[in-house]
């Protein structure tokens, strides 16, 4: 079963300058971090950071698995704090 990655593009994202250059240091494009903001919302999947006020969610997509700090901005928007990723494979 995929996860419900469905109306991500309706996403915005807030980051700062320092956040997109790592980011793009990285290749994390920002549908990536908005299919992981957009499943762990829509399913709850989230561990919450109160003493800042932030969530850490985290989806496969294709053979990587992607992390993303985020927080709340506004209705459908998000700021991102940091992400990142690591390509893993099984072999048997």
């Amino acid at each position: 079963m995929s996860p419900p990655t469905e109306g991500y593009e309706a996403l915005s994202l807030e980051k700062s300058a320092e956040v997109a250059e790592l980011l793009e240091s990285r290749h994390i494009l920002d549908d990536e971090a908005k299919m992981v903001i957009q499943t762990a919302e829509s399913t709850g999947e989230k561990l919450y950071q109160p003493d800042a006020n932030r969530f850490l969610a985290k989806l496969r997509i294709a053979n990587a698995t992607f992390y993303v700090e985020y927080s709340a901005a506004a209705e459908n928007s998000y700021t991102v704090h940091t992400a990142y990723s690591h390509h893993a494979e099984l072999g048997g």
